[in-house]
């Protein structure tokens, strides 16, 4: 017996009724289109939490691990039980060593890094620890931030992916998930989620990096796949970020000296969002009206913000000169 609620067979039939589908296929199909309408996305959100406020385990991984048993019976393929996921958080808690630690820190500031995420089980456990350090009163979604990879094949569905962006959103987590192929880095979308509000009690907002030189830079994008999917939410910089930054500034003591750094990185993955493209969807190195009036308003904040900005921006520019040269080489030779 379990008081988990879709780790039942009247969970499991619910699960199926609220994404309206017969198999696996049909229900990720659904949750996908569904995700990127925010109104319908928030209103099934509502329906799940009417049968499971328990959100500390990932409400999907037994539906999705037996539907893909069953599809995969022949290749006798297996998944991880929810067990599985506690037991492995705990193990690398215990592991976990300076150097990981400052790997982890590197790659855009990552609490927690997970390869092959499937539906996030992994990552919903990290996430449910990680809250349980703070008080409710104390906790909010911007001290941690986790990346998940997940494999996404050029003009195929992944049928995870949809559970995965899910499992994130209906907490309010901050992260970014990859979908595509780990080893070659070829990368089908680039997800950004983050709770703008910085409010754990609220749902997170779903956007779609641009095809940037600077995603590829960020992300370890070596080459995209599929079309890419215009959809951005936070056309604004969440204002908790700008009150931090700012009290940062006033007060020479800080409790959290790592935060005021991962407010950066935060910064240039959403001013990367706000970047227009040329009409070829490439961007053409030149900063937008909304990137200067950016750069002005944290020059004030942190003199010398302006002079890193064009410097960097210079860089960028130069690095794509290059790039093209490559690409017209390549193309003279073929």
């Amino acid at each position: 017996m379990t008081d988990r609620y879709f780790e039942t067979d009247k969970g499991q039939e619910t699960i199926a009724q609220l994404l309206h589908g017969d198999d696996l296929a049909s229900t990720s199909e659904y949750l996908m289109r569904i995700l990127f309408d925010k109104d319908k996305r928030e209103h099934l959100f509502r329906q799940f939490l009417t049968y499971e406020t328990d959100v500390s385990y990932d409400w999907f991984n037994l539906y999705y691990s037996q539907e893909m048993t069953r599809i995969s019976k022949k290749n006798k393929s297996y998944y991880s039980p929810p067990a599985f996921g506690k037991l492995a958080k705990q193990l690398v808690d215990v592991a976990m060593t300076d150097s990981d630690a400052e790997a982890a820190k590197n790659s855009l500031m990552a609490t927690n890094y997970d390869i092959g995420a499937g539906t996030g089980q992994l990552t919903v456990t990290a996430w449910d620890s990680n809250r349980h350090k703070h008080s409710p009163f104390d906790y909010k979604p911007s001290m941690y931030f986790y990346v998940a990879e997940e494999l996404k094949q050029a003009g195929k569905p992944s049928r995870s992916i949809p559970f995965l962006l899910f499992n994130y959103l209906i907490r309010g987590m901050d992260g970014v998930v990859i979908a595509g192929d780990s080893l070659t880095r070829s990368i089908s979308q680039v997800y950004f989620i983050q709770q703008p509000a910085d409010d754990h009690l609220e749902f997170s907002s779903l956007n779609v990096m641009p095809r940037t030189p600077d995603t590829m830079e960020a992300f370890d994008v070596r080459t995209w796949i599929d079309e890419p999917i215009e959809h951005i939410e936070d056309n604004d910089m969440p204002q908790f970020i700008v009150n931090e930054l700012i009290g940062n500034k006033r007060q020479e003591q800080n409790t959290n000296t790592n935060q005021v750094d991962i407010y950066k990185k935060r910064l240039n993955i959403i001013m990367n969002m706000t970047k227009d493209n040329d009409d070829d969807d490439e961007y053409n190195g030149e900063l937008t009206e909304s990137d200067k009036a950016l750069i002005d308003f944290f020059d004030t904040l942190m003199p010398g913000f302006a002079q890193f900005e064009s410097e960097k921006n210079k860089e960028r520019m130069e690095r794509h000169r290059a790039n093209k040269k490559q690409e017209e080489a390549l193309k003279l030779e073929q």
